[in-house]
């Protein structure tokens, strides 16, 4: 009887199994896509009234930061879109204009991230997103160097920076890189 009941549960246990399962299609493989993002952060800064003065106490205008550029060439034919986000705080009394400009090897300009970033007179958290046209994606991977001019415009009121303002420019950017892996 218990030999007869093994032999039962044996045959339903095949069958069960037999009749649960497909042969494994390995070949389902040749169409995968996965896409993911990237970010990196490119630059963050903070101007005090002290960057914005020579030793005199003269207003100097333009202020100039320079990076080197941290996008491989790697996963360039992967790359879908680009977006660079820039997050910006001023408490100065005057109005800035931030012009991204990317340089190659040589240091030569190659390309200028526009529009340009425009930062109003005490104005709080402010993000510009900027994504670089699918034709000009390229050139994103020749780049050396990105470089950052932050221009300090004119007052309205003909009001200078004094060494004593307590303002400051907050300045902040990442690249969102976004990626499409496809196989086949």
């Amino acid at each position: 009887m218990m030999k007869a009941l093994k032999i039962i549960l044996g045959i339903f246990a095949i069958l069960c199994f037999q009749g649960c399962t497909k042969p494994i299609d390995f070949d389902q493989i040749d169409a995968a896509e996965i896409k993911a993002n990237y970010i990196l952060t490119q630059a963050y800064f903070n101007l005090g009234s002290s960057n914005f003065l020579d030793e005199f106490g003269i207003e100097i205008p333009l202020q100039n930061d320079v990076i080197q550029a941290q996008i491989s060439g790697s996963s360039q034919k992967h790359i879908e879109k680009i977006e660079f986000t820039f997050v910006t705080q001023n408490s100065f009394d005057r109005a800035f204009n931030v012009q991204i400009v990317l340089f190659d090897v040589a240091q030569n300009p190659i390309y200028f991230i526009n529009p340009t970033i425009q930062i109003p007179a005490n104005s709080g958290e402010i993000t510009t997103t900027i994504e670089i046209p699918k034709e000009d994606i390229a050139v994103i991977f020749t780049t050396e160097y990105f470089s950052f001019f932050v221009q300090l415009l004119p007052s309205t009121d003909g009001s200078v920076i004094s060494l004593s303002d307590d303002a400051t420019l907050h300045f902040k950017s990442y690249v969102e890189l976004f990626l499409n892996y496809k196989t086949a």
